[in-house]
């Protein structure tokens, strides 16, 4: 009860009283470790008997394992044998694998052939008689011919020491690439420009010899090469051709653009003939006389020589804008 005009007091919370043995802190919980993952394993699932299957993967991958680590196995020599090739010091002092170039046998008229015909049609009186007696081998090296051409055929003939970076063989289906040797740039000129005038017509048509047409032997070839199955393989894109000569191979040049070409540049040829991904840009370097001078790097004067003509049958673009930039260097 409380009185009139007063508000009721509140009541004071009864003591909370414990017993004594809540006072009492409890003990650390208990954890429990496996010793191994076995053990964690057998007390999380129930005990069952391995199965076979299991345990026959089991035993024929160590059968697997004994049998490559074993030193009398069948594969342990090769095993070794690529993990010796792939290590980095022996990789530095074994030189690479030569490049297998198998060169293509050619009929005569495509190279030794081409050779005489430019004799007999530019040489001088009794030239065309003396090469046609001679051997292929005892042809020498014709003038206004360039020489990667004719040194690059000869090269691949010659069997040289098996530390070439290059390797003829003669088994095509060893080959890495395949070498066409056409004589394109010699049989691009076989026919002189102005031939020599005679006394008179009689006399002409006598030493006149079988005219040659560049443009038939470049359809011959190709006609050749589309018979051969190595050719059909791949369309081409392992064989190699030279054509130095801006305008060599220039009316097949479409029917083996997949093919590697060797040029001196890219001056009359289209994109989608040519490209610095599969061709290789060779030095035009058969009208360019020897330099006698001291080619010492440290007492050269300049940083940059150039030998050649600015403007060349209207290319050499390139050349062009480059003088220009280097002359206005100079000022």
């Amino acid at each position: 009860m409380w009185e009139r005009g007063r508000p009721p007091r509140k009541q004071r919370p009864a003591p909370l009283i414990l017993p004594a043995s809540a006072l009492v802190s409890p003990p650390p919980p208990r954890f429990v470790f496996p010793r191994s993952l076995f053990a964690l394993a057998s007390r999380a699932m129930p005990s069952r008997r391995p199965s076979p299957v299991i345990l026959l993967l089991l035993a024929l991958a160590l059968a697997l394992l004994f049998l490559l680590l074993s030193p009398s196995g069948p594969s342990a020599s090769r095993l070794s044998h690529s993990f010796i090739s792939t290590s980095p010091s022996s990789s530095a002092s074994s030189p690479p694998s030569p490049v297998k170039i198998y060169l293509y046998d050619l009929p005569s008229k495509f190279t030794y052939g081409v050779v005489r015909s430019y004799m007999s049609a530019r040489g001088p009186s009794g030239s065309s008689d003396a090469a046609a007696v001679l051997a292929d081998e005892e042809l020498r090296y014709p003038g206004h011919q360039h020489s990667a051409e004719w040194w690059l055929f000869k090269d691949l003939r010659r069997r040289g020491p098996r530390d070439r970076p290059v390797a003829r063989v003669d088994d095509p289906a060893e080959a890495d690439l395949f070498y066409v040797p056409f004589f394109s740039s010699l049989s691009l000129v076989v026919n002189p420009i102005r031939p020599p005038a005679a006394a008179n017509a009689s006399e002409a048509a006598a030493t006149a010899g079988p005219s040659y047409s560049d443009e038939a032997m470049q359809d011959e070839l190709v006609e050749w090469l589309e018979r051969q199955s190595y050719w059909r393989r791949h369309r081409g894109r392992d064989h190699v051709f030279i054509c130095q000569d801006p305008n060599a191979l220039y009316r097949v040049v479409d029917r083996i653009s997949n093919a590697v070409l060797l040029v001196s540049d890219f001056g009359r040829l289209r994109g989608d003939q040519v490209s610095l991904v599969k061709d290789v840009i060779l030095p035009y370097s058969h009208r360019i006389n020897p330099f006698k001078g001291d080619v010492n790097v440290d007492s050269r004067p300049a940083l940059l020589f150039f030998m050649g003509n600015r403007y060349r049958k209207e290319a050499g673009r390139s050349v062009i804008h480059f003088f220009k930039f280097l002359k206005m260097r100079e000022m």
